[in-house]
């Protein structure tokens, strides 16, 4: 039986408002904690109405202007890829590189782990959010797949492996070029062993998967449940970690090396959904992750989790969306409620 519950805390901040002539006034401040880890996130009266002032709106005119700008001499592009990126040793990747339709993947020049690989694909230099159609999805996250199953072949003692993307310069990435990478070594990042070791507890403690009761109980619940398709379960979180966020689940699968072919379209198509909805809402950047279990264990109680957020609209003077709450207390802000998020995105993602 699960025992998942949705914690809401309501407070009160009062004082006198130039915004109503000096008088008193008071504003309404929600905080939602995980159920799983504790995080809290924060919405109030006033924030709900200040998604834009915080994000902005992208400047597709600036944005187009250094994609241009940047094609000539980019290293990711057809012309240059094949002669100045690295390459796998045999044993590792035959042949050095891994393709996979229009997918390219080889060793990141300043690798932060053990594995450490790009995914990008040459022909495209600059994409919309829109522009990532399933069947590009596909072949990116298939390549990054496929080669997760080889590096956990040849690089012994690996613990954790996930697959990442920052798209734009909001989001982190150093590149207009389109990429993604795939991360994994020895040390799990403090984040990711955070997630497994309360997804450990949980299971330890209730006897059964807090990923699995969470996908019954958001279908149970209907509120922020979007959509399932092949063993993969879209819904927004009660608690989300960054802007609009959305995450898939795929229950029965351990790690990403193990997701199917079935699996890797479903993401694709639920991304793809997604990310054209952000542009949509005129934003640009995003970050996605595909988190996995621990590689040294199996049924470990922490499935294949996808989670996927937008960042601050590209613009010549776009501002972070990171402040002392996110980067230095751990917390987060809830601009659009979870709820009217899943309401919007259930027809985009069931056709």
């Amino acid at each position: 039986m699960s025992r998942i519950h949705f914690e809401t805390h309501v407070e009160t901040s009062g004082f006198l408002s130039p915004l109503t002539g000096m008088e008193y006034a008071e504003q309404t401040i929600e905080v939602r904690k995980d159920p799983l880890t504790g995080m809290t996130a924060v919405t109030s009266s006033e924030l709900a109405t200040k998604e834009e002032m915080f994000y902005g709106s992208t400047d597709w005119t600036h944005a187009e202007q250094l994609a241009d700008a940047s094609r000539e001499g980019c290293f990711f592009c057809p012309e240059k890829v094949l002669e100045v990126t690295p390459r796998y040793p045999d044993e590792v990747v035959p042949g050095g590189r891994l393709e996979r339709g229009r997918a390219l993947v080889f060793p990141n020049l300043f690798p932060l782990a053990a594995v450490h690989a790009v995914v990008c694909y040459p022909e495209r230099h600059f994409l919309r959010p829109s522009e990532f159609d399933p069947a590009l999805l596909a072949e990116g996250i298939g390549a990054a797949v496929e080669f997760a199953a080889a590096a956990e072949r040849r690089y012994h003692g690996l613990s954790h492996l996930e697959l990442c993307c920052n798209s734009m310069l909001p989001a982190g990435a150093s590149l207009v070029h389109p990429h993604f990478q795939v991360f994994g070594g020895r040390q799990v990042p403090w984040q990711v062993e955070w997630y497994w070791r309360c997804s450990a507890a949980w299971r330890e403690q209730s006897g059964v998967s807090y990923w699995r009761a969470l996908v019954e109980k958001e279908i149970e619940l209907g509120e922020r449940y979007v959509h399932g398709e092949a063993g993969v379960h879209w819904l927004t979180p009660f608690v989300p970690t960054g802007g609009r966020e959305v995450i898939a689940v795929i229950p029965n699968v351990d790690r990403l090396s193990d997701v199917g072919d079935d699996h890797v379209a479903a993401f694709a198509r639920g991304l793809s959904a997604v990310l054209a909805w952000y542009e949509e809402e005129r934003l640009s950047a995003f970050n996605f992750t595909i988190f996995g279990g621990p590689l040294g264990v199996r049924d470990a109680g922490f499935p294949v989790v996808l989670r996927v957020i937008a960042r601050s609209a590209f613009k010549p003077d776009y501002r972070t969306d990171d402040y002392f709450l996110q980067k230095q207390l751990g917390g987060e802000l809830i601009f659009v409620p979870p709820e009217r998020m899943a309401a919007e995105l259930r027809a985009r993602l069931r056709t």
